[in-house]
This record gives structure tokens, C-alpha cells and sequence, in this order.
């Protein structure tokens, strides 16, 4: 065990400064292949069961200079204290993750790159990975887990780049996930992992992210939409573990948001890019719901940049391309959102949007325990709803709708809507405070 950890880190080592690897690809998949801490063991060491035909088995490295060992053992659990088995597999997914971004790195000397990327193929093909990574999701060592799940995206990644059809084995895991939720807990892992997808898809500089995002999508599409009805109509109320709900609206948010972004710069048109639009009041109900409040303001700060065409600009900061004319497609879509919220405001969204908890602050929440917190309103939802209120109004009058709308008394009626609305943002507001 100990000459199998030493190898590792030598290719550690050789993987991090970029050089090229010397010894047959097939020798490195023996050691990057991960192993179980839990499977039973299937094979022993060389020495508790020799090989009486003499034969060398596929998976073994042919060169004497990589290891002293010549099996790996299916069971790390069995062979050696759990501490170094998890060490072994930790670093098997580290050498994994940087030799991936040696590959999309332009700086990679190119003999080096081809040799990472024939051995990461090779491991693709000759192992089922994506599955064995996947196991590892829900894995108490919240290390390893976070680990399992980075290495899993990045050789999603690569697979996309290289053009290579994803396994169906990691296809039905997330059709699976997504559609079983809120029962299966996994569906956060998937969500995690599409969302780190579309990031570096809009990091790349290659010119064909448009025709990348499509194959990606393509498998997803009908069963985000799924999800998205699943995630917001669940009884926030009746859910024991609030903290599982929040976590799993979180990530949906940051994956909505990558999705309209690259809907607005990338100008596709899938049924997920425009859930959004189409079922808006799901969305919109999470206002009403007695979550945190930052919960609240990142919805109503959601919405907002959509209505603005800000949309992903955090996420994809100075890597996204430079925003499109609108489509009259997405133009619909946003009258949609924009009546939506209107029509929100008109039920009473505004009196249920009070929120009593501390004014936020550049430097957090918290203040010193000898200031004294002046009471008042959450300034920040107070600006955002009202900007979002007003942008909806705006959004509603250039309509063509609006225009036929607003022919001679209908004009009137719309500007004291407008005024209306505005009263209603400000009432509310300075009403509720902490």
C-alpha cells in the first residue's frame, strides 16, 4: 500500500508541473482507477494470491519502474487503516482533477496535454467511473464527497469538449435524482454538478459554446422542468429539515439563473432556459413563504436582473460574450415576468414581504456587540422590489399590448396603477422592520 501511495504522488507531482508522462497510458489507469472503501475485496495482493498461469492481467502497469506492487486492491478498507485508504482515494481524484485542467489549460506544453488527455480516455472507456464517483456523493467525509463531485464535473467537461457522448449510467442518475425528489437527497449533487458545467462552459474561450451547451442540455431538459414543479410545490411548512430545502433552492437559483444567462448569450431555446418564464409564479411564491430572509432577497434580486437583462453577470463576469439583440422570443417571455409580478403585487405579495430580521451590511449581518442597530426596513428587498416593480411597469407599457391598452382613459388608469404600485412598495416597507 505504502508503494502504491508513492507512486501516486510522483504522478502527483509530475501532473502538477505540466510534464509528460514516459511509461504506456494503460499503466496509469491501474492507479487512477478509484477503489472502494466499502466493496468487498475480489483480488489480494501479488503475494497472498500469485498467478499461477504467469499472465499478466490488463489493468496491471507492464512497467517495473512504476510501483513494487502489481494489483490493486479492490478493498482499501480490508488492507489498510481507513485513514489510508481515504488518503489514497482522495488523491487518486486530486491527480484526476488536475490532469483534466492540464488539458483545457492553454499553457499545457502540447506533448503533454495529448498524453493527459489518451489517459483520461483510456479511463473513461475502461472504467465506469461516473458511477463509482458518484457513490461517492453521499459519503460522510464531506471531503471526499465535494471531491467525488468536482472530479465527476470536470470530466463531464472534458467529455463535452472532446465530444464524447456521456455515460448512461450518469444520464440516469440525474433523471433518476431529479424526479424523485424531495425523497432522494442526491438531487442537490446533480444540481451542483450542471451548474459547475455551464460555468466553465461560459469560461471557455473556444468559439463553439453555443453547440457545447446544446449537447449538454439536450439529455436534461424535460426532466429539469420536472424538478422545477417538484422543488416549488413542496409544503415548505411541512418539511422537517428546512435546511435541505433552502440548500436544494439555492442551487436551483444559481442553475435558473446560468440558464437564462445562456438563453440571453448563447440564443438557445430549450424548455428549461425558459421555465422560468413560463411558470413565474412558482418563483414568485417563494416571497410568501417563511424562509430566511436572505432566502427572500435572493429571489427578489433574482427576478430583478432578469427583468434588467443582468442575468448570470456575477457568474460569468468577464468571461461571458458580449449580450445579443433580444429576440422577440425572450421579449414575450419577459411581458410574461413582468405581468406576473404585477399581477403579484395586485394579490398582496407585497404585504406578506415583510421581513423582520437584521439590515444587511457590507461587512455581514452582525454588528459589534456596544453598537446599538437603529431599527428599520431591509433597504436592500425595499430597493429591489421597488426597481422591480418599476421595471415590470416599464416592461408593460412598451408592450404592444400596453399601447392598445392605454388609448385615450386607459392611460390615465395605467399612471395611477403606476402610482399605486409605488405607494404600495414604500407602505409596506416602512411598516416592517426588524
Amino acid at each position: 500500500m505504502k508503494a502504491f501511495l508513492d507512486v501516486l504522488e510522483q504522478l502527483y507531482k509530475k501532473v502538477l508541473l505540466g510534464v509528460t508522462l514516459d511509461n504506456e497510458n494503460h499503466d496509469y489507469i491501474f492507479y487512477l482507477d478509484p477503489a472502494s472503501l466499502d466493496q468487498d475485496c475480489s483480488t489480494m495482493t501479488s503475494l497472498e494470491c500469485p498467478n499461477p498461469h504467469g499472465v499478466q492481467d490488463k489493468h496491471q502497469p507492464s512497467s517495473a519502474n512504476l510501483a513494487t506492487i502489481s494489483v490493486l486492491p479492490m478493498c482499501l478498507k480490508k488492507h489498510s487503516p481507513i485513514g489510508s485508504a481515504r488518503e489514497i482515494v482522495l488523491l487518486q481524484l486530486t491527480v484526476i482533477k488536475v490532469m483534466v485542467t492540464r488539458i483545457l489549460s492553454v499553457e499545457t506544453d502540447f506533448r503533454a496535454k495529448e498524453k493527459y488527455r489518451d489517459v483520461i480516455k483510456i479511463l473513461l472507456k475502461s472504467s465506469d467511473i461516473d458511477s463509482k464517483l458518484t457513490c461517492m456523493f453521499q459519503d460522510s467525509d464531506k471531503l471526499l464527497s465535494h471531491m467525488a463531485a468536482k472530479c465527476l464535473a470536470l470530466l463531464l467537461y472534458f467529455q463535452l469538449r472532446e465530444k464524447i457522448t456521456f455515460s448512461n449510467s450518469w444520464i440516469a442518475f440525474c433523471q433518476k435524482n431529479l424526479s424523485e425528489y424531495p425523497e432522494n437527497e442526491k438531487a442537490v449533487y446533480c444540481l451542483w454538478t450542471l451548474t459547475f458545467i455551464i460555468k466553465e462552459i461560459f469560461k471557455d474561450t473556444c468559439s463553439q459554446k453555443t453547440e457545447i451547451l446544446k449537447q449538454f442540455l439536450t439529455p436534461f431538459d424535460t426532466i429539469f422542468e420536472v424538478f422545477y414543479s417538484l422543488l416549488f410545490s413542496h409544503h415548505f411548512e411541512s418539511c422537517q429539515d428546512t435546511s435541505k430545502i433552502i440548500n436544494s433552492l439555492i442551487c436551483s437559483l444559481e442553475l435558473l439563473e446560468l440558464l437564462i444567462a445562456s438563453r440571453i448569450h448563447l440564443k438557445l431555446h430549450f424548455t428549461c432556459q425558459r421555465i422560468l418564464f413560463l411558470k413565474p409564479s412558482c418563483v414568485l411564491d417563494v416571497i410568501t413563504w417563511p424562509v430566511q430572509a436572505f432566502v427572500k432577497r435572493k429571489f427578489i434580486i433574482f427576478i430583478k436582473k432578469c427583468l434588467l437583462w443582468k442575468v448570470g453577470e456575477d457568474l460569468c463576469r468577464g468571461a461571458s460574450p458580449v449580450l445579443m439583440p433580444p429576440d422577440q422570443h425572450l421579449d414575450v417571455d419577459m411581458l410574461a415576468l413582468a405581468d406576473a409580478v404585477l399581477r403579484a403585487v395586485d394579490l398582496g405579495l407585497l404585504r406578506t414581504l415583510s421581513v423582520h430580521g437584521k439590515p444587511p451590511r457590507f461587512g455581514g449581518e452582525e454588528v459589534q456587540p456596544t453598537c446599538e442597530r437603529a431599527p428599520g426596513p431591509d433597504h436592500v428587498i425595499l430597493r429591489a422590489a421597488s426597481l422591480l416593480i418599476i421595471k415590470s411597469l416599464e416592461i408593460k407599457f412598451q408592450s404592444r399590448t400596453s399601447a392598445n391598452e392605454m388609448k385615450g382613459n386607459s392611460l390615465n388608469s395605467f399612471c395611477v396603477q403606476a402610482v399605486v404600485y409605488g405607494y404600495k412598495v414604500i407602505h409596506n416597507f416602512q411598516i416592517s422592520g426588524p
